[in-house]
């Protein structure tokens, strides 16, 4: 045989392998490598063929210690080997399903016990169903869907992948009961001692066990990698996304926030007039009935990526009519329209302040429709409090290496003669609570103090607007929606 028949025969070898490790990953699982997690596999499977032991089998994990890949190697681990078996997944909403869970669970699944199960990486698995040849089932759901989406199904096997409302969890344990089901809960416990996490810390339940997972455990990181991200971990975190344990978060929410992040005030509308491409203006607006309102305008540099918070409106009194301040924003414009102006989803109540002559006062005037009707536009913000907390901890955040080389500088600056924006930072905090000892007892939630919040709360929006639109096909996505959506 030639030299170049060989490298043709070793060629088709290597393209037959690697098409077998495809359709075959469970095979070449490297699970015995990462002790924590071969324990957690032989426990759960262990459990699944005698029917005896526990029944809620929780893993609290930090950030990248791997607590997605050892639920879908577990789920996927099932369907291959048990006959007849039903399997449900769940996670937070359908974007986190197709682009982490569904995903890891379509690498797992062996593609030759599968019937039916078409995947696609844009939409996840077709119906949200995959069936086996041995009668195997898995369904696929979100919490957002609510308990009724799951009601009526008996399952051997549930996989609840990040925390899930307890009504859900409620519903899905009783899925479990006709068939002495399992349930496996995989998540960072970034909320605080809710009611889930309190009753599965109930360490006299003898059904349920308790595993912890670290990055510090895993061996598929390299150490420089580790203590790099760790370097960079929020400090209101590291307990719960290193060590994944719950805790009580307390003091200022933006520890971040210093001097570092307050510049002289500089004109910024020549550069706007000057190169659209490259800034952008735009508003947010936090109206109240009985406080004042709040506005903010925000400079956007899009190619370096940074926000910069550059006038700020406080109304001078509470209950200002809505026109009155309305007129404010229009002479601080000064005729210059932002790309959109954000405001809070509370505008969509009734307006009780404004009185209008022609019309009786009813639930058809909105506020959002009286800052419409006195020239000022609005579009409704993405609501969601953790999310928006993590964004702008993200663009305040220094990123450093372990040796203290810096890697990245903020991504968000406030000119220094907006005092009331100055002072919310340095007072917006988390709810106190006595102890953890005492959270423990009750529910007890990492939320902030709805004092001192409303420039805090227009930032958030404008974060949450701001952040880069994200292709679920990318690799890094997993972490990257992870990271950003807990506290998910």
């Amino acid at each position: 045989m030639t030299e170049l028949s060989q490298l043709i025969l070793l060629r088709d070898k290597l393209r037959k392998f690697s098409a077998y490790k495809k359709n075959n990953a469970l095979d070449f699982s490297q699970t015995h490598t990462y002790i924590e997690q071969d324990r957690i596999k032989t426990e759960i499977l262990d459990r699944i063929t005698t029917g005896k032991g526990a029944k809620i089998f929780v893993v609290w994990a930090g950030n990248r210690a791997g607590k997605t890949e050892i639920g879908a190697e577990i789920t996927c681990s099932i369907f291959d080997s048990v006959p007849k078996v039903r399997i449900a997944c769940g996670t937070v909403e359908s974007k986190l399903s197709i682009a982490v869970q569904q995903r890891k669970i379509d690498k797992l699944l062996r593609k030759s016990k599968i019937k039916y199960g078409d995947y696609q990486p844009e939409r996840g698995f077709k119906n949200s169903i995959v069936t086996g040849k041995q009668d195997q089932n898995m369904l696929m759901r979100t919490y957002a869907q609510g308990r009724e989406a799951i009601q009526g199904d008996d399952v051997d096997f549930w996989w609840l992948d990040e925390e899930t409302p307890w009504d859900f969890f409620q519903e899905a344990l009783a899925r479990t009961a006709d068939r002495n089901g399992v349930i496996l809960l995989t998540f960072t416990p970034l909320m605080g001692y809710t009611r889930l996490v309190n009753f599965l810390l109930n360490e006299d339940n003898p059904l349920i066990k308790r595993y912890n997972l670290s990055i510090l455990m895993n061996p598929f990181i390299t150490q420089q990698a580790k203590d790099d991200w760790i370097a960079n971990v929020d400090p209101d975190e590291i307990i719960s996304r290193v060590d994944g344990k719950p805790h009580m978060k307390e003091g200022l929410i933006y520890k971040e926030y210093n001097d570092a992040h307050v510049i002289d005030r500089f004109d910024y509308m020549p550069l706007v007039r000057q190169n659209l491409k490259r800034w952008e203006l735009s508003e947010g607006i936090d109206p109240h009935e009985r406080t004042p309102h709040h506005w903010l305008r925000f400079l956007y540099d899009k190619e370096n990526d940074v926000i910069y918070v550059v006038e700020e409106i406080k109304a001078p009194k509470e209950s200002m009519i809505i026109e009155d301040f309305a007129r404010l924003i229009k002479i601080t414009r000064n005729k210059v329209i932002p790309a959109y102006c954000q405001i809070d989803t509370s505008s969509m109540k009734p307006d009780v302040i404004t009185k209008h002559p022609d019309e009786l006062q009813t639930d058809s005037n909105t506020v959002r429709r009286e800052f419409s009707r006195c020239g000022i536009d609005t579009v409704l913000v993405a609501k969601d409090n953790a999310l928006g907390i993590g964004q702008v901890k993200s663009r305040l955040k220094i990123v450093k290496t372990v040796t203290g080389e810096i890697k990245r500088m903020p991504q968000l600056y406030v000119f220094n003669d907006l005092s009331g924006v100055r002072w919310e930072f340095n007072r917006y905090a988390w709810k106190k609570f006595q102890s953890e000892k005492m959270s423990e007892g009750k529910e007890a939630l990492n939320e902030p103090n709805k004092q001192n919040d409303h420039y805090m709360d227009i930032l958030k929006y404008e974060c949450i607007k701001r952040m880069p639109k994200k292709d679920i096909k990318q690799d890094n996505v997993i972490e990257d929606i992870i990271i950003d959506r807990i506290g998910y």
